[in-house]
């Protein structure tokens, strides 16, 4: 029930973006029993955060809604049934069959060996290895034509250092201050760590692996490039961001890690939500 884009390009390339919450797909079997509208549902997942994982060679982009297995979190936490699980939604008008909820912890059990594969895969050919768990929040929550949240609480990007060895802070801390105060769209980018979101499950399982040699960090996109109601994109507002974020990563990776990546994306292709 869980389909998801795994594209490894580059084995040479210890570098892995993800993009978990990018999907929109819900099973069949889950689709009858929605409580909620597709719309509803799309609002609360990330959209167009697979077109940013896609922008590096490795890449894993979430096909499936979090509506059906949310992959960052805990397995017995992974499939909603109560509002109280999903924001005060009411995800399901009918229990889901027990049936139907073993066979999702059993997809949520199969995809994280699969992860684990990849990830060891890449470990067994570099010392480290940067795995870059991509998400987008909204910021408007009071409605469409409502004034956003503040500032203050609600940074551009949130960089979420999870369960990161502290070993390991000063990288993240090098990334944040590249991207801090980029100019976008004539305006100044905040950038800050640990501010709303420190991470979810799936970058604590990551780092867990192998705690020396994986640098796993959550990245949080504010939603000021797309409406969060519709999910329609500022074209150019996208096209900007996407562009930035790839030059300064991989700007960190080739001065502050010595991991050799282009500094501009190549034609890797694009994965989105709608699949």
């Amino acid at each position: 029930m869980i389909h998801s884009s795994i594209r490894i390009l580059d084995e040479g390339l210890p570098l892995l973006a993800t993009a978990i919450h990018n999907g929109h797909r819900l099973p069949p079997e889950l689709e009858r029993i929605s409580g909620i509208t597709a719309a509803e549902r799309l609002r609360e997942e990330d959209p167009h955060t697979g077109k940013i994982a896609g922008l590096f060679p490795n890449s894993v982009v979430l096909e499936s809604s979090r509506f059906a297995v949310d992959l960052n979190r805990p397995q017995q936490k992974a499939v909603y049934q109560n509002p109280e699980d999903c924001w005060g939604l009411q995800a399901r008008n009918v229990p889901i069959p027990a049936d139907v909820l073993q066979h999702l912890h059993r997809d949520y059990e199969s995809w994280h060996r699969l992860m684990e594969y990849q990830i060891r895969k890449l470990l067994g050919e570099h010392p480290k290895l940067v795995l870059l768990d991509l998400h987008s929040y909204n910021h408007r929550r009071k409605g469409p034509n409502a004034e956003p949240d503040p500032q203050s609480e609600n940074p551009d990007i949130i960089i979420g250092r999870s369960n990161l060895p502290q070993k390991h802070y000063p990288a993240a801390q090098e990334l944040r201050e590249l991207l801090n105060t980029q100019t976008w769209q004539s305006q100044t980018l905040d950038c800050r760590m640990d501010v709303k979101f420190s991470g979810g499950h799936f970058p604590r399982w990551v780092n867990s692996l192998d705690p020396e040699r994986i640098i796993c960090l959550a990245i949080e996109f504010k939603k000021i490039f797309m409406d969060e109601w519709t999910s329609k994109l500022n074209d150019e507002a996208f096209l900007e961001l996407k562009s930035l974020f790839y030059h300064q990563v991989s700007r960190w990776l080739n001065e502050f890690l010595n991991i050799q990546i282009p500094l501009e994306p190549q034609l890797w292709g694009q994965n989105d939500n709608f699949g």
